[in-house]
Protein backbone atom coordinates (compact mmCIF):
# COMPACT_ATOMS: atom_id res chain seq x y z
CA UNK A 1 0.00 0.00 0.00
CA UNK A 2 0.94 3.16 -0.89
CA UNK A 3 1.92 5.83 2.22
CA UNK A 4 1.55 9.19 0.01
CA UNK A 5 -1.19 10.07 -2.30
CA UNK A 6 0.29 10.17 -5.78
CA UNK A 7 0.42 13.91 -6.87
CA UNK A 8 -0.70 15.51 -3.46
CA UNK A 9 2.25 17.61 -1.38
CA UNK A 10 2.27 17.07 2.11
CA UNK A 11 1.99 19.90 4.68
CA UNK A 12 2.19 20.84 8.39
CA UNK A 13 -0.24 23.87 9.38
CA UNK A 14 -1.62 25.20 12.59
CA UNK A 15 -4.91 23.75 14.16
CA UNK A 16 -5.79 25.17 17.61
CA UNK A 17 -4.10 25.47 20.48
CA UNK A 18 -0.41 24.89 19.14
CA UNK A 19 -1.59 21.80 17.65
CA UNK A 20 0.12 21.28 14.20
CA UNK A 21 -1.89 19.21 11.40
CA UNK A 22 -0.31 16.73 8.80
CA UNK A 23 -2.35 17.18 5.41
CA UNK A 24 -2.15 15.91 2.18
CA UNK A 25 -3.01 18.56 -0.56
CA UNK A 26 -3.25 18.21 -4.62
CA UNK A 27 -6.03 19.80 -7.25
CA UNK A 28 -6.72 22.87 -8.33
CA UNK A 29 -10.48 24.56 -8.19
CA UNK A 30 -13.02 24.70 -5.28
CA UNK A 31 -11.67 23.59 -2.41
CA UNK A 32 -13.07 19.88 -0.76
CA UNK A 33 -11.29 18.89 2.82
CA UNK A 34 -11.88 14.50 3.58
CA UNK A 35 -11.46 13.47 7.01
CA UNK A 36 -10.94 10.36 7.83
CA UNK A 37 -12.57 7.76 11.09
CA UNK A 38 -11.20 5.69 13.50
CA UNK A 39 -8.56 4.44 13.31
CA UNK A 40 -7.68 5.54 9.66
CA UNK A 41 -5.45 8.21 8.66
CA UNK A 42 -5.90 10.80 5.05
CA UNK A 43 -4.43 7.48 3.02
CA UNK A 44 -8.49 6.34 3.77
CA UNK A 45 -9.52 8.65 0.81
CA UNK A 46 -6.51 8.26 -1.41
CA UNK A 47 -8.29 6.73 -4.19
CA UNK A 48 -11.09 8.99 -4.00
CA UNK A 49 -8.78 12.18 -3.36
CA UNK A 50 -6.64 11.44 -6.33
CA UNK A 51 -10.43 11.43 -8.74
CA UNK A 52 -11.54 14.65 -6.84
CA UNK A 53 -8.07 16.18 -7.66
CA UNK A 54 -9.26 16.88 -11.32
CA UNK A 55 -11.63 19.58 -10.34
CA UNK A 56 -10.91 20.43 -6.83
CA UNK A 57 -8.31 21.43 -4.39
CA UNK A 58 -8.44 18.25 -2.13
CA UNK A 59 -7.17 18.89 1.42
CA UNK A 60 -7.08 15.46 3.65
CA UNK A 61 -5.95 16.01 6.91
CA UNK A 62 -4.84 13.53 9.77
CA UNK A 63 -7.01 14.72 12.50
CA UNK A 64 -5.29 15.56 15.95
CA UNK A 65 -4.11 11.93 17.35
CA UNK A 66 -3.56 10.87 14.22
CA UNK A 67 -1.25 9.87 11.56
CA UNK A 68 1.50 12.75 11.69
CA UNK A 69 -0.50 15.19 12.93
CA UNK A 70 0.68 16.15 17.19
CA UNK A 71 -0.91 14.10 19.62
CA UNK A 72 -1.14 16.54 22.34
CA UNK A 73 -0.44 15.35 26.04
CA UNK A 74 -2.63 17.63 27.41
CA UNK A 75 -5.51 16.37 29.25
CA UNK A 76 -9.22 16.91 29.66
CA UNK A 77 -12.52 16.88 27.16
CA UNK A 78 -11.53 19.67 25.61
CA UNK A 79 -8.64 18.53 23.65
CA UNK A 80 -9.80 15.87 21.81
CA UNK A 81 -13.46 17.09 21.42
CA UNK A 82 -15.74 16.88 17.91
CA UNK A 83 -15.49 21.17 18.68
CA UNK A 84 -11.59 21.46 18.97
CA UNK A 85 -10.89 19.08 15.84
CA UNK A 86 -13.76 21.11 13.67
CA UNK A 87 -12.04 24.25 15.02
CA UNK A 88 -8.73 22.51 13.84
CA UNK A 89 -9.90 21.70 10.36
CA UNK A 90 -11.32 25.45 9.92
CA UNK A 91 -7.71 26.65 10.78
CA UNK A 92 -5.96 24.54 8.40
CA UNK A 93 -8.27 25.61 5.78
CA UNK A 94 -7.84 29.02 6.56
CA UNK A 95 -3.88 28.48 6.39
CA UNK A 96 -4.08 27.47 2.85
CA UNK A 97 -6.61 30.47 1.68
CA UNK A 98 -9.81 28.89 1.46
CA UNK A 99 -12.16 30.97 4.13
CA UNK A 100 -15.06 28.80 2.42
CA UNK A 101 -14.86 24.61 1.53
CA UNK A 102 -16.86 21.53 1.03
CA UNK A 103 -16.30 19.38 4.22
CA UNK A 104 -17.27 15.48 4.19
CA UNK A 105 -16.26 13.54 6.92
CA UNK A 106 -16.33 9.72 7.36
CA UNK A 107 -16.73 7.90 11.17
CA UNK A 108 -15.08 9.88 13.24
CA UNK A 109 -14.65 12.59 11.14
CA UNK A 110 -18.09 12.96 10.14
CA UNK A 111 -18.96 14.06 13.69
CA UNK A 112 -16.12 16.63 13.53
CA UNK A 113 -18.01 17.61 10.41
CA UNK A 114 -21.29 17.87 11.47
CA UNK A 115 -19.31 19.79 14.70
CA UNK A 116 -18.03 22.27 12.29
CA UNK A 117 -21.59 22.76 10.71
CA UNK A 118 -22.88 24.04 13.63
CA UNK A 119 -19.89 25.99 15.25
CA UNK A 120 -18.79 27.61 11.54
CA UNK A 121 -21.58 27.54 9.42
CA UNK A 122 -20.33 30.24 7.23
CA UNK A 123 -17.39 28.23 6.49
CA UNK A 124 -18.81 25.11 4.52
CA UNK A 125 -20.44 25.20 0.91
CA UNK A 126 -21.54 21.76 1.14
CA UNK A 127 -21.28 19.08 4.49
CA UNK A 128 -21.35 15.24 3.76
CA UNK A 129 -21.89 13.06 6.58
CA UNK A 130 -20.56 8.66 5.95
CA UNK A 131 -20.97 5.98 7.71
CA UNK A 132 -22.11 7.08 11.54
CA UNK A 133 -24.67 6.62 14.05
CA UNK A 134 -25.64 10.21 14.84
CA UNK A 135 -25.69 11.10 18.45
CA UNK A 136 -29.16 12.08 20.31
CA UNK A 137 -27.92 15.85 19.67
CA UNK A 138 -27.24 15.63 16.09
CA UNK A 139 -30.17 13.67 15.22
CA UNK A 140 -32.30 16.17 17.15
CA UNK A 141 -30.52 18.72 15.22
CA UNK A 142 -30.96 17.09 11.75
CA UNK A 143 -34.75 16.80 12.77
CA UNK A 144 -35.19 20.34 14.15
CA UNK A 145 -35.87 19.49 17.27
CA UNK A 146 -34.06 22.68 19.77
CA UNK A 147 -33.93 20.37 23.04
CA UNK A 148 -32.99 16.34 24.07
CA UNK A 149 -36.52 14.74 23.36
CA UNK A 150 -37.90 12.81 25.59
CA UNK A 151 -37.85 9.52 23.16
CA UNK A 152 -35.02 8.11 21.95
CA UNK A 153 -34.70 5.75 19.05
CA UNK A 154 -32.21 2.96 19.80
CA UNK A 155 -32.73 0.00 18.41
CA UNK A 156 -29.49 -1.69 18.53
CA UNK A 157 -29.27 -1.09 21.97
CA UNK A 158 -33.00 -2.34 22.84
CA UNK A 159 -34.98 -4.93 20.96
CA UNK A 160 -37.84 -2.50 21.42
CA UNK A 161 -36.78 -0.04 19.40
CA UNK A 162 -38.24 3.38 21.11
CA UNK A 163 -38.00 3.91 24.50
CA UNK A 164 -39.20 6.42 27.01
CA UNK A 165 -36.53 8.11 28.88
Amino acid sequence: MTLAIPGFDYVRLPGTDGVELAAAVGGSGRPVVLLHGFPQTHLMWRHVAERLAGEHTVICPDLRGYGASDKPTATGPEVYSKRTMAADVVALAAALGHERFALVGHDRGALVAFRAGLDHPETLTHLGILDVVPPLDMWNVLHGVRRRSATTCSSWRSRRGCRRR
